[in-house]
């Protein structure tokens, strides 16, 4: 992923989107399918304004890992839409 993406507009925009085009940008940030992200939303439960707050803290360089789960501990069902994509990378 590109550290030049802009999180913030990424998660206005996600709330203006349909979820096709919001599964479709973030396939296109994660190289994950779009059927993937979908059944991991779905599963988790997530909105997709929260999927990219997940996103964003994942990719926040600044914050230690214990402030990074801290923050996805916060975030609702960010915990469950975590361990669905960690399942896509273990």
């Amino acid at each position: 992923m590109s550290d030049n993406i802009d999180w913030g507009n990424l998660a206005n925009q996600a709330a203006d989107e349909t979820d096709a085009e919001f599964s479709t940008t973030i396939t296109s940030l994660t190289n994950i399918s779009i059927t993937e992200i979908n059944e991991f939303i779905k599963q988790s439960e997530i909105s997709n304004a929260n999927a990219v707050k997940v996103l964003q803290e994942i990719n926040n360089a600044a914050a230690s890992n214990t402030a990074k789960a801290d923050a996805i501990a916060n975030i609702d069902n960010g915990v469950s839409f975590l361990i669905s994509l960690a399942t896509k990378v273990v």
